[in-house]
């Protein structure tokens, strides 16, 4: 055989094995997705639903018309979770239906697969020996990470941003001097675009360039130093210093011209969004998913067991001390340096996905401990070390994935076994039950919170169980839940209808998986104590004979509205709320509207201009040719109280409104009251004043004339709207 022949032979040979463990990778994901989903039977709720939904509505919508869904794409780019993430997984759902298994199966093939190959990839650029074995030992390695799967089977396609992240070290890896010009848009562009898939990801671009810029700074620093241990004369270690500052600028260059690429590409494709994200307080916004660090350390304890840990820190130090990492393996020690500091000790976030951070870092550390044991340690020893980590590894990933009711030592990673209701049929009967009671989408207040109760399991349980078409009749309102992200209840519970309370009191737990930091959840707390206490307000509902018993001893009850709320019982009850709720929920105005409409997209929209000045828009109510709303201010107050703003009628035809301000105590009693009568005729402003001893609240009524009917066109704008105390 010739020297020719034996190339050609060889080369089919390793493309055989490539595909043939390809094929394997495949093989292996298809079926433990597969035999994972199909063993649950639950209603997928809050997260686990979210983009599910998103993904199959705009499937559906691409293939009814798609313009609209293109449209409706671009859109998204302003909100905080877009639709782009959605877009590679549409034509898997389109050719294989809108099943739970469906969405799950794209996900894993289109994202979390290529994710696999690329950390391979990756791997395989830090150990240099043997690139293919590293490569696919490593890709392979990655099934048996229990965190590798679960995020995507609970749901998240979040693994579609960390593609792009991959695809940046992979390609900084290749030239981390970044000697050829195109690389530093091409890294830009890749996490940018993993930020727009999905925000969070702008922590993995902070640390990226954290870690490059470490890298520089210990580069200048060694540089330095061996100029000048190796130069003997002192003019020749002068002269070694310019070279290095020069080395250190052009990196700073570099990475400055990868952060600017980014920014201009978020700016470019979503501007709303990137403004946002810059301005907007988050830490504050979602301190309530942050957790305490005893408690998110434990967490991610259990998420991979402590016996991974350990192997992955004697992989990464046996492979520094062996020097059998590659120099370029200091950027990937900083980037999961930085990564565990920013998710484990500053973020603090405890949600399955967000583990996907932290995977990569263990999987390399894993594979590194392969390696290192395998070339540098001989005989016996060698086959103890890895077949005792191996079996670790495989007994680890089965205690992960498996139902097992085993009390296992932290040792061993936690048991995220498929999702099943054992009260599936009961809660069908609720749900079903619920339909009858509101046909015409009457709002329907979820007093319960929790990762087994809520209004939105109710409103996908009545998705799963009703065609496309009428799912959405079932009108659960389920905000607000957080006391850090959202407001007081008060507008959700004067326009429900109906009101379902379960007892004992439903709130995430710190054990869930989708979690909050403890006593998050006043806002919902606070409706639960109203029914269950017979305040005021809840006697303006009657409770109905029917009672539910769902799993771990809840029982259901339905309450039916009786009698609308009036003024003064409203005015008591915030101040109950208040009294109860200390600190003010975090996305809380000045303004709170008593709007009771049974329609639960509200006639009005109320927006901050400054800190002091406030602008209020309201149209008449839906299916109605009034335009009756009032607005409560909860700001502190004088005996003595002028409101002023700009008033505009856009509308001409509109016959006119009446202003009505009114000052109230916490008792709910009325001190003063001014009004005043507007159309578009006229040339004044609002200018109301009303005084009185111990005030509390002012209200600010916005009415229909009596003698008038309002076109359902009348619109009335509110603009600088100010009280002065």
């Amino acid at each position: 055989m010739g020297l020719l022949d034996l190339v050609s032979f060889k080369l089919p040979r390793k493309s055989l094995i490539d595909g043939f463990f390809l094929f394997l990778l495949v093989l292996v994901t298809v079926a433990v997705t597969s035999i994972y989903v199909s063993s649950e039977h639950t209603f997928y709720w809050w997260d686990y639903a979210g983009y599910n939904t998103a993904t199959v509505n705009t499937a559906n919508l691409f293939r009814d018309s798609p313009d609209k869904a293109w449209r409706g794409v671009i859109e998204s780019l302003s909100k905080e979770k877009n639709l782009l993430i959605s877009l590679p997984l549409v034509p898997f759902i389109l050719l294989f239906g809108e099943s739970r298994l469906s969405y799950i199966l794209s996900i894993s093939l289109i994202y979390v697969l290529p994710f696999r190959l690329l950390l391979g990839a990756i791997s395989a650029k830090l150990i240099p020996v043997y690139p293919r074995r590293v490569f696919w030992s490593t890709v392979l390695l990655s099934l048996l990470i229990p965190m590798s799967w679960i995020p995507t089977l609970r749901g998240y396609l979040d693994t579609g941003g960390c593609v792009f992240v991959a695809l940046a070290i992979w390609v900084y890896l290749q030239d981390v001097k970044l000697k050829s010009w195109w690389k530093i848009p091409l890294i830009g562009f890749l996490l940018a675009a993993a930020i727009l898939l999905r925000r969070h990801f702008a922590y993995s671009a902070i640390a990226f360039l954290g870690a490059a810029t470490l890298q520089a700074f210990i580069e200048f620093i060694v540089l330095i130093y061996r100029k000048k241990t190796a130069l003997s004369s002192p003019k020749d270690k002068d002269a070694a210093a310019p070279f290095a500052y020069r080395c250190l600028f052009e990196s700073g260059v570099k990475l400055g011209l990868i952060a600017v690429t980014s920014l201009s590409i978020l700016m470019l494709v979503a501007g709303d969004f990137t403004r946002s994200a810059l301005t907007v307080d988050y830490r504050n916004l979602y301190v309530a998913w942050s957790l305490p660090v005893s408690d998110i350390l434990t967490r991610y304890a259990d998420f991979y067991g402590l016996g991974t840990w350990l192997l992955v820190l004697i992989g990464f130090s046996a492979g520094i001390l062996t020097r059998m990492l590659v120099p370029a393996a200091i950027f990937v020690s900083l980037f999961g340096v930085l990564s565990l500091i920013e998710w484990l000790l500053v973020l603090r976030y405890g949600y399955l996905h967000y583990t996907i951070h932290i995977t990569p870092i263990a999987l390399l550390g894993l594979s590194t401990f392969f390696w290192t044991t395998w070339l540098t340690l001989k005989g016996k020893i060698r086959y103890f070390m890895l077949g005792a980590a191996g079996l670790y590894l495989v007994v680890n990933a089965a205690v992960g994935l498996i139902p097992l009711k085993i009390d296992l030592p932290r040792l061993f990673v936690g048991n995220f076994p498929p999702l099943v209701r054992s009260d599936y049929d009961e809660v069908v009967k609720l749900v079903e039950f619920l339909r009858k009671l509101a046909p015409n989408e009457e709002p329907i207040y979820i007093a319960g919170a929790s990762n087994s109760f809520n209004a939105n399991i109710l409103r996908q349980a009545n998705r799963k169980l009703n065609p496309p078409e009428g799912w959405w009749k079932l009108n659960t309102i389920g905000r607000p839940q957080i006391d850090s992200r959202d407001t007081y209840p008060l507008p959700e519970l004067l326009q429900s209808q109906y009101a379902v309370v379960a007892v004992p009191f439903q709130q995430v737990l710190p054990t869930d998986e989708q979690v909050l930091r403890s006593h998050e959840q006043d806002v919902v707390k606070v409706v639960y104590d109203a029914f269950t206490q017979n305040w005021e307000i809840a006697r303006d509902f009657q409770l109905l004979p029917e009672q539910f018993k769902l799993e771990n001893g809840v029982t259901v009850s339905v309450y039916r509205r009786v009698r609308p709320t009036d003024t003064a019982t409203a005015v008591r009850t915030l101040e109950a709320m208040q009294r109860q709720i200390v600190d003010r929920p975090g996305t809380q105005l000045d303004w709170i509207s008593l709007h009771q409409s049974i329609y639960t997209s509200a006639n009005y929209s109320i927006s901050q201009e400054s800190n002091n000045l406030y602008n209020i828009v309201t149209n008449s109510i839906k299916n109605s040719k009034k335009i009756d709303t009032s607005f409560l201010y909860l700001g502190s107050i004088s005996d003595k109280v002028k409101v002023t703003g700009k008033l505009n009628l856009p509308n001409k035809q509109c016959p006119g409104l009446v202003l009505r301000l009114t000052l109230w105590d916490k008792q709910g009693k009325l001190i003063d009251s001014a009004e005043m009568a507007y159309s578009s005729k006229s040339a004044i402003g609002l200018n109301l004043l009303v005084e009185g001893k111990n005030p509390i609240y002012l209200l600010l009524e916005v009415l229909s004339s009596s003698k008038q009917d309002l076109s359902n066109q009348c619109q009335l704008e509110i603009n600088n709207l100010a009280v002065s105390r």
